[in-house]
């Protein structure tokens, strides 16, 4: 994979490919089969529209079909075969430099006297309830998304950002920690580089971070989910990440070589073996801001940098099953010094000595095999870690600059995740999943603060080191009344070992087709989720016991209607109102206390907690959706909803992420120009949010000045609302595409307006007044990218 990825800097220095054939062309090939991926399917139709004429094919014995040449630009496939429903696949991009393989599944129809058949089913416009899929195709075309499908989803209804410095997702008022992050079908731990950034108090976090660690190139498609989880889901309050990686082609090798301002992207694909069948695929990234900070763009004033590298190598074999083995890893540290001059320190960081170091990585091994015609069997193993550590000194003013440590944080999690599941189709009405995940959570922490009285004592927050299991099994069958109607049932169990809680879940659904193209359904589920690990484990007292270790997991009841309207093959409306009960919410059960866990982004709090508070989220999501077809496509979505929680001091109060509203809008034009050996292609991206501003606790001045730390005035928790947040977001693209290569140039503008979003406030002992920290402005980033 190395050598590959050599060759393809070598080929880039020395003119890339020769030899382009006459005419823009290129291969497509994949495989049909039934609904659970299981059955081949053998005969079918495939048709891929063109403006001159079509291109059809038919499926052979092992559901393989196969397309020579097909003329680049956007294309339209569909597949027929009788006794299932033709499926429809608009704005598929056929460009010269690699083939196409795609994998597609088909349903079933049911021959019914009254039956309602739906033609030109497009699976990804009407996915499930509070569900999407996430292409790849969408995060290199839409604007300022730096390839991370988290900050994609930030295009969708329901989901703002936490802050435009990293990809932390407030999903419908929920805290980004109730995200779940999965790779390959099973759970890992968070795949970020730069956890700290956006946080409040440059923390880590747990979800979240500056840029996913997994490049977008090994990419398949992400399914994104946002309440009402199906019961293979757990360990989560307000979405669900699941991220599924392609194979390599494995009868040609394929590269791809990007550079930008932030750094530089190789990649490489092709064949294992001699077989034909086996493949791998390969990713390396490095990245550094220090161009973008030479050019005298403000990116913050730390020193940052990552680099990391992803693979998968997949087996198929013929009787045993397929096997993949994948991994990913990743460093990423940003340093900051402070100036040795007191003449220069207007603000307590002016006079900080900050590093953080951040280092995540993830093995695993998938096997998958079908018994007979209508079983499916999946199994995985796979381990992942992740290490923070961030420290801050202080520099005193003496004549040695001497630094005491005020701030000390390390965060070190490991997984062991093995699961296994079946998957088996009783009938064209009937099937049924279950499995089990079985995680083994290491874990080694501290976080130490100075006393704010004598500086140079460190008080301990949280400390531990151990191991616990989390086990979470779960079954669920899926059942079609008739061609109308949709039913589903299943339950999820979670255990934890740390302290023996366990919570039984259950999951149930109906969707029902009013009418051709017009689907109304009903979502409802209980889930858990385990407190972050820093809660467990504060100071023990006296007796040696850790107050919090006995905390039981936080709850949610999440109902959810849907009606969906698809009214062609491009174009569809989704609108979801939705509730969420939220019970079983450690907070610090004292009459004078507004602390909330639902409100935690980062950190920790020292101090005896309880399962006894609660939460409400409601709203109703409305997504507009125009697939990319003749050119151009666009998205629209619109958001109110409206966060509650109640702490210790049985007061309902706003919680932090209440932003009360949400607009978002994202389109492109694509231009296309055609010549006999190439295509052009100009595209024109944007994106516009909109969102209310989140809450936060007023400053108390004269106590914080006092005290020589920021004090809120508890009393008045999330009273006033930070000013409202607006982004515009632009993508100028220029793509030529030959036979052999296609080779891109983009420009992306985040925050086009230069607008000052407002990130956070603190009262600062050195300025002696409270300061307001701002977002990133305007980010300009020039890509250039070959594929070949």
């Amino acid at each position: 994979m190395i050598k590959r990825i050599l060759i393809a800097c070598l080929m880039i220095l020395t003119g890339g490919t020769s030899g382009w054939a006459q005419g823009v062309s290129q291969a497509v090939r994949g495989t049909i089969t039934g609904p659970n991926g299981t059955q081949p399917i053998e005969g079918a139709t495939i048709v891929i529209l063109d403006s001159v004429n079509n291109l059809t094919a038919q499926s052979d014995a092992d559901g393989v079909f196969n397309f020579d040449a097909v003329p680049a630009g956007l294309r339209t496939l569909k597949v027929e075969q009788a006794g299932y429903r033709e499926y429809t696949l608009p704005g598929l991009e056929i460009e010269g430099s690699r083939e196409l393989i795609l994998a597609i599944r088909l349903e079933p129809n049911i021959a019914l006297a009254d039956s309602v058949v739906i033609t030109a089913q497009n699976q990804r416009l009407l996915s499930g309830v509070s569900t999407r899929t996430i292409s790849l195709a969408e995060t290199k075309r839409y604007a300022a998304t730096f390839y991370d499908p988290a900050r994609l989803a930030t295009s969708f209804a329901g989901v703002a950002t936490g802050n435009d410095g990293a990809n932390h997702l407030v999903i419908r008022g929920n805290s980004p920690n109730g995200l779940l992050w999965r790779l390959e079908g099973v759970d890992i731990v968070n795949p970020n580089h730069l956890p700290n950034a956006g946080t409040f108090s440059d923390l880590p976090s747990l979800r979240g971070g500056g840029v996913t660690i997994l490049s977008t190139q090994l990419m398949s498609d992400v399914t994104f989910s946002q309440g009402a989880f199906q019961a293979n889901y757990g360990n989560a309050l307000s979405g669900v990440m699941d991220v599924s990686l392609r194979s390599g082609n494995p009868t040609k090798d394929q590269y791809t070589v990007s550079a930008s301002l932030i750094g530089l992207d190789l990649a490489a694909e092709g064949p294992v073996g001699k077989t034909g069948n086996s493949s791998f695929v390969g990713n390396y990234r490095y990245s550094t801001v220090g161009v973008l900070s030479a050019l005298g763009v403000d990116v913050g004033d730390e020193d940052i940098n990552y680099q990391d590298l992803s693979f998968k190598f997949n087996f198929p074999t013929k009787k045993a099953g397929t096997f993949s083995f994948f991994g990913m890893g990743g460093t990423s540290k940003n340093d900051f010094e402070a100036i040795r001059d007191t003449s220069v320190w207007g603000e307590e960081k002016d006079r900080s000595d900050i590093t953080f170091s951040s280092r995540m990585g993830a093995l695993g091994l998938t096997h998958q095999v079908v018994l007979g015609t209508k079983t499916f069997v999946r199994s995985a193993l796979a381990a992942s870690g992740i290490s923070n550590e961030r420290n801050q000194d202080f520099v005193l003013s003496d004549s040695a600059f001497s630094t005491p440590t005020v701030e000390e944080d390390r965060q070190q999690q490991s997984l062991i995740t093995f699961n296994t599941s079946i998957s088996h189709q009783f009938s064209d009405r009937l099937s049924a999943k279950g499995g089990v995940f079985v995680n083994r959570i290491g874990y080694d922490l501290l976080s130490r603060r100075a006393d704010l009285e004598d500086p140079f004592n460190l008080n301990t927050v949280a400390e531990a080191e151990g191991n616990t299991f989390l086990l979470q099994p779960y079954a669920q069958a899926n059942y079609r009344v008739n061609e109308r109607l949709r039913v589903r049932a299943g339950v999820h169990v979670m255990q934890l070992s740390l302290n023996n809680d366990i919570s039984i879940e259950p999951r149930a659904g109906a969707s029902y087709l009013l009418f051709p193209g017009h689907t109304v359904s009903l979502a409802y589920g209980l889930h858990s989720q385990m407190q972050p690990l820093n809660l467990y484990f504060t100071p023990s007292d006296s007796l040696g016991n850790s107050p919090n270790r006995d905390l039981g997991f936080t709850r949610a009841h999440h109902v959810v209607v849907s009606y969906a309207a698809k009214l062609n093959d491009h174009f569809s409306i989704k609108v979801e109102p939705y509730f969420q009960s939220l019970f079983n919410v450690p907070i610090v059960n004292r009459p004078s206390s507004s602390f909330s866990a639902l409100n935690l982004f980062e950190g920790a709090i020292a101090d005896s907690l309880s399962n006894d508070g609660t939460g409400t989220n409601m709203g109703v999501d409305v997504n507009v959706e125009r697939s990319l077809s003749k050119g151009y496509y666009y998205m629209l979505g619109v958001s109110v909803y409206d966060s509650k929680y109640t702490g210790g001091d049985g007061i309902e109060r706003d919680t932090r992420f209440n932003g009360n509203y949400l607009f978002t809008a994202t389109g492109g034009k694509e231009f296309y120009f055609n010549r006999p050996n190439k295509q052009v292609t100009w595209g024109l991206n944007a994106r516009v949010v909109y969102q209310g501003g989140y809450r936060t606790t007023p400053i108390d001045t004269l106590a914080s000045a006092a005290t020589g730390a920021t004090v809120l005035r508890e009393s008045e928790a999330f009273s006033e609302q930070l000013a409202d947040y607006f982004r515009l977001d632009i993508r100028i693209s220029w793509k030529k595409n030959k036979k052999g290569y296609t080779r891109t140039l983009a420009f992306d503008l985040q925050n086009a307006t230069n607008r000052e979003n407002v990130a956070s406030q603190r009262y600062d002992i050195q300025a002696q007044r409270i300061i307001t920290r701002f977002q990133l402005g305007l980010i300009p980033l020039l890509t250039y990218r070959l594929d070949f």
